[in-house]
């Protein structure tokens, strides 16, 4: 059994411009001990998915309307208060984007930490202090007790997204979901915290979803990659694959426009245009108005993900 499966999930906001379809029936799943990665442009749904997985979107504007999300073999859509808030931060982790929206500025980050673990794990005081200096130190923070007795302001950027992965990982989750977790951090730091998500993954057989825009990092460390465009899930194939033979011409477009020393040119390709406005979709394939293998079929009726190779599916009629 899966630690994690996705079916056809959908979700909607509902606002005075109308319905937005901001996760529209994407599906996968995640073994215990792998690790998946969502990737696209800004605005694409990868963040809506992540924190639907939590059910920490805004309910309202936004609600769940359709698909199943099972975690541990158990029905997340169906969980009540109760049972989410035992789920959250203990079996399932989440590590944001911009760590200052994690943390309190008025407690110490050891004490947010020792909350955590007091709450999930029922541990004394003193102990989940200890909990929270070990895994300060962890994730490579120099001189642990120091930084655990610093309040968020006094912490540089990378320290202060170390310690939110330190929070995140205090209660040994079976499931991190990390939404540009090396985001404004230098590369050195990025290496690190990569290096660290790689232990989890390989030591404790956490499973984990890591969410960016940067390619280089999916290369890095995932097993499998999820491509969205418009809050569709456009292609879905083995990491190595991917990257050998991408076959939507979405994934095309987002490995051209890497920077890369093998190129003649060294200019930056782009993808021509921007992603649709959430609320004014084009009919047909979502992204028939980028496309540079845009056909008839392509504005009239939307393409249905299908296998196109060994191991990968893609929405494109260009790829019947």
């Amino acid at each position: 059994m899966s630690l994690l499966e996705v079916q056809d999930l959908r979700v909607h906001l509902f606002t005075g411009r109308g319905v937005v379809r901001a996760v529209d029936g994407v599906s996968f799943s995640l073994e215990a001990g792998s690790s998946l990665g969502i990737v696209g442009e800004s605005g694409c749904g990868k963040t809506m998915t992540a924190l639907s997985l939590m059910r920490l979107i805004p309910e309202p504007p936004a609600r769940i309307v359709g698909g199943s999300i099972h975690f541990d073999g158990r029905d997340v859509v169906a969980m009540d208060a109760d049972d989410l808030r035992a789920l959250r931060g203990n079996q399932m982790a989440m590590i944001y984007q911009d760590p200052m929206t994690s943390l309190n500025p008025v407690f110490t980050v050891g004490e947010q930490i020792a909350e955590s673990v007091r709450l999930h794990r029922g541990d004394a005081r003193s102990a989940a202090w200890l909990r929270g200096v070990e895994m300060l130190k962890l994730v490579g923070i120099p001189d642990p007790d120091r930084v655990a007795r610093a309040y968020p302001h006094q912490l540089s950027g990378g320290m202060r997204q170390r310690t939110v992965i330190a929070m995140a990982l205090a209660c040994d989750p079976k499931l991190l979901i990390a939404d540009e977790p090396t985001t404004a951090l230098d590369v050195t730091i990025q290496a690190q915290i990569l290096e660290l998500l790689r232990r989890l993954r390989d030591e404790l057989g956490t499973g984990i979803i890591l969410i960016t825009h940067d390619l280089g990092v999916i290369a890095d460390l995932v097993d499998e990659v999820v491509v969205m465009y418009a809050g569709k899930l456009v292609e879905h194939a083995p990491v190595r694959r991917l990257f050998a033979e991408p076959r939507h011409p979405y994934t095309r477009g987002l490995l051209r426009s890497m920077p890369s020393l093998d190129r003649r040119e060294h200019r930056l390709l782009t993808i021509e245009g921007t992603v649709p406005p959430a609320h004014a979709m084009p009919t047909g394939c979502r992204f028939n108005p980028r496309c540079e293998l845009v056909r008839e079929e392509c504005r009239g009726q939307e393409p249905p993900l299908r296998a196109v190779g060994e191991g990968t599916r893609a929405a494109c009629w260009a790829l019947a």
